[in-house]
């Protein structure tokens, strides 16, 4: 188990250089004056150089709270006694805690996973990876043994893994646990080489008095444990946290697969710490949130080289501090995106530079990096173009009924189509009358017949043997239409080029053909007919051309390879003598 830690802490690399400059061109190009972002420039080029997407996007986060219990707390260092932490974390998942409150108004799902509670938590929303009912008391013993360290760790990798899988952009990781304040004091004090004075403070309000006892039970226990320094494992076991460890895994999963995390306040950033010990290069992926009045915070993000982003005397702890900030850097990410460059708004740049060649970014599809990061996996790439191969005009159908919801999600896949103005220059008519289908059948059928005089001898036999009966079959057609004035007489793009709005709405057949294919649902395209008899079936307005008759049902089969290549009709050409360079007719070599 230690040794997948360790691979995934290998795996984090160094930040994406030429993503980063890209972006710096970019802001400075912005209709803005040149660094007036002030830290949050720093911030979405550190973001660019994590994702290596030029213009990140950090909308789809994520929060997980760890929860553990401490055997310290047994010391009377807390204000609070042990049973509060399962208590908050019912809190937590009834949506009553400031945190929960926060992650609610950013619409993000608040995790919280139980990884040693005392006692069992009280609501079915928590996460149960207990490992122990708590550390023990790490005056007396080490806190865990060395398998419970890696455990917990390997728990928040795991934890993390879940959440990247699920599409999750940027991660916040958070806490509750009575007395982990005095177990992250005492990393504090062997990770950083400080006397214990230095890094302990008042966690959740304690006296004076208390403070001083706090202290000494810190001594004592580093005075009594042998710690060594180097080995993280140690650490952790001796004086740690299982929310904390888990954390730390977290952190290690989410960097590994670079995805940014914003830190919370002195728990997080100990957590990070310990991370950082088996790679530093982490300190790459993390951001700080803010300071908290723990005293040892700022020594913390010293060490890590991690600038706090505000001093709001912070100390709540619970991922609050990172999810208020949150906001602020999505907004950020959404300017970078929003904002005119110079050149967009023909505004006179006054610190106009050309881009470096070394910042050019060559994409061949084995890294996961390039000028923009690819929203879809391997696995799902590799379905895109199952799809577009295994799309084919079908003409024989099944009776079965389609799903309004599965028809639902086909015409939208339609009206997400590109459009030249984002004119949409589309309708649908969906048709399950029998009547009408009748109808066009027999419209189409006259046209197929006249149509055939066009081929001669076998051609046209070969023609007239190709059926149109899907009209009949199918449980429905659907008619697409072109409305070639909307608009209005000036449309962005097609003034030059009229029949784009045509273009427009065969990309939002092609998409309705590939969604079918998805749903497992054939279709078919019938362009045999007269648009006047269509119009004169449907009712479509004289203006408005039907472009296509769409039959669309289940199959018994889709063909391996398409219907006119099967029966002879044609073969899909040389794609190599399609393609050419520069100038008409010159072949392309490279593709």
């Amino acid at each position: 188990m230690p040794e997948i830690i360790y691979n995934r802490a290998a795996a984090i690399r160094l930040l994406n250089s030429k993503a980063m400059q890209r972006a710096e061109f970019r802001l400075d190009d912005l209709t803005k004056p040149k660094g007036s972002l002030g830290i949050l420039e720093q911030v979405i080029i550190r973001l660019a150089g994590i994702t290596g997407n030029i213009i990140p996007s950090i909308d789809n986060a994520g929060c997980v709270i760890f929860a553990s219990d401490h055997g310290v707390n047994e010391e009377g260092v807390s204000a609070y006694d042990s049973h509060v932490t399962e208590e908050m974390t019912v809190n937590m998942c009834m949506g009553g805690a400031v945190s929960s409150v926060l992650a609610r108004h950013s619409r993000i799902d608040l995790q919280v996973v139980d990884v040693g509670i005392k006692s069992r938590v009280r609501h079915p929303k928590a996460v149960v990876r207990k490992i122990s009912p708590g550390t023990r008391n790490f005056v007396q013993d080490y806190a865990m043994s060395r398998e419970q360290a890696v455990e917990c760790v390997s728990i928040g990798l795991e934890i993390a893994d879940q959440l990247i899988d699920e599409g999750k952009e940027l991660l916040i990781f958070g806490e509750m646990g009575i007395g982990n304040t005095t177990s992250a004091a005492a990393m504090a004090a062997v990770l950083l080489d400080l006397p214990v004075r230095q890094v302990v403070g008042k966690g959740t309000g304690i006296s004076d008095s208390q403070h001083q006892h706090k202290i000494q039970v810190i001594e004592t226990a580093l005075t009594k444990h042998c710690i060594c320094k180097d080995d993280p494992w140690d650490i952790l076991a001796a004086v740690g946290g299982f929310e904390i460890g888990a954390m730390a895994g977290a952190m290690i999963a989410a960097a590994s697969r670079s995805i940014p995390v914003v830190l919370d306040g002195f728990m997080t950033g100990i957590a990070a710490l310990l991370a950082s010990r088996f790679n530093k290069d982490i300190k790459n992926y993390l951001f700080a949130s803010h300071c908290s009045l723990e005293q040892a915070h700022i020594y913390v993000l010293k060490e890590l080289q991690l600038e706090p982003m505000v001093q709001w005397q912070l100390r709540l702890g619970e991922g609050s501090g990172a999810l208020l900030i949150l906001p602020t850097l999505q907004q950020a990410c959404r300017i970078m995106a929003e904002t005119s460059t110079f050149e967009d708004a023909k505004v006179s740049n006054p610190h106009r530079t050309e881009l470096k060649e070394d910042a050019l970014m060559v994409y061949d599809g084995k890294d996961t990096l390039g000028p923009s990061k690819l929203d879809f996996s391997p696995a799902e790439q590799k379905a895109v173009y199952k799809a577009l191969a295994a799309r084919r005009d079908i003409r024989s159908y099944l009776p079965d009924p389609i799903s309004k919801e599965a028809l639902g999600r086909i015409i939208q896949a339609a009206h997400l189509a590109p459009s030249v103005g984002f004119m949409q220059p589309w309708n649908f008519i969906v048709i399950s009358d029998q009547n009408i289908l009748n109808e066009l059948y027999r419209v189409v059928e006259k046209e197929r017949i006249r149509a055939s005089v066009n081929y001669t001898d076998m051609k046209q036999d070969h023609y007239l043997r190709l059926k149109l009966e899907g009209l009949l079959q199918a449980p429905m057609t659907i008619c697409v239409t072109n409305h070639s004035g909307r608009g209005g007489p000036h449309v962005l793009g097609r003034n030059t080029i009229p029949e784009t709005d045509l273009m427009s709405t065969a990309c939002a057949i092609e998409n309705m053909w590939l969604a079918a294919r998805v749903e497992g649902i054939a279709m078919g395209w019938i362009s045999i007919y007269q648009k006047e008899d269509i119009r004169k079936i449907l009712g479509i307005p004289d203006s408005i051309d039907p472009v296509a008759l769409l039959t669309i049902g289940y199959t018994s089969h889709f063909p391996d390879i398409p219907v006119l290549e099967r029966v002879g009709w044609g073969k899909r050409s040389n794609l190599k003598e399609l393609i050419f360079q520069n100038i008409w007719g010159k072949e392309e070599k490279d593709v």
